[in-house]
C-alpha cells in the first residue's frame, strides 16, 4: 500500500523517528500556515487533490482552528487523528490533552518540533521589538500570552540533546516569569496515523466524503 503522509512540521521529528518506510511519501507543512486557518485548509486540500494516485492519505496533524473540516478526497481514503491540535497527537489522545488542560488551563505546551521550527513567544516578542519598539512589543505579547502561567515541554522518544530544548524552555519561562515543567508524550496515536492503521483515536473518511469534525 502506497501512503501519502501530510504532517505538521511540529510533529516532523516524531514522525521521522517512527520511520517512513519505502511505501510512505512525506510532505511537511511550513509552520507559517498556523497563523492563517483558511490558508492552512486550502493548502491541505491542495495536497490532497495532488495525491490521488495513492492508496491512502494520512494527515499527521491535529484539527488546528478547525482546519480539517470539509476536507475532501475524490478517490483516496483519508486517515486523520481525532485531536483538536498537535498537542493531543503528541500526548496520545484528545482525552489526555483535555485532562491536562483541566488540571492546569494556563499551560502553554511545547514540542521538540515547535522549538526547532516554530515561532515561540520569546522569538515573537523579539520580532515585535524590532518592528514596534519595546513598550508596544510588551503590550502586544502580554495581550497574546498574558493568560499563561506555565510552560511544559512534551518529552517524546528520539529527542537528541534534550538539554538544548530544556534551555530553550528555560529562556522562555524566565522572560515571561512562568513556571516550567515536563510531561512524557505518547506516540501511539501518531504511530497509527504514520503507518496508516485504523484504530482508537483515528478518523477514517471514505473517498467522496467530506471530513466532519
Amino acid at each position: 500500500m502506497k501512503t501519502k503522509l501530510i504532517s505538521c512540521i511540529s510533529t516532523k521529528n516524531e514522525a521521522l523517528w517512527l520511520g517512513a518506510g519505502e511505501n510512505i511519501d512525506y510532505e511537511f507543512l511550513d509552520f507559517s500556515y498556523h497563523a492563517n486557518n483558511s490558508k492552512l485548509h486550502s493548502r491541505l486540500q491542495e495536497i490532497i487533490d495532488q495525491s490521488q494516485d495513492y492508496d491512502l492519505i494520512s494527515l499527521a496533524c491535529g484539527n488546528c482552528s478547525n482546519c480539517s473540516a470539509g476536507l475532501y478526497s475524490d478517490r483516496v481514503p483519508l486517515l486523520l487523528p481525532a485531536t483538536s491540535d498537535c498537542i493531543g497527537l503528541l500526548l496520545g489522545s484528545e482525552e489526555q490533552r483535555k485532562k491536562l488542560h483541566c488540571q492546569n488551563p494556563a499551560t502553554y505546551y511545547f514540542s521538540q518540533g515547535w522549538l526547532d521550527y516554530g515561532r515561540n513567544p520569546l522569538v515573537e516578542y523579539q520580532e515585535y521589538v524590532e518592528i514596534y519598539g519595546e513598550e508596544r512589543a510588551r503590550n502586544l505579547i502580554g495581550s497574546l500570552y498574558g493568560r499563561y502561567e506555565r510552560a511544559v515541554l512534551i518529552i517524546t522518544p528520539g529527542i537528541k540533546n534534550i538539554n538544548k530544548y530544556r534551555q530553550k524552555l528555560k529562556d522562555i519561562t524566565t522572560f515571561f516569569n512562568w513556571q516550567a515543567g515536563e510531561v512524557i508524550g505518547n506516540l501511539n496515536l501518531l504511530y497509527l496515523v504514520v503507518k496508516g492503521i485504523r484504530g482508537p483515536g483515528t478518523v477514517y473518511v471514505e473517498p467522496g466524503n467530506k471530513v466532519c469534525v
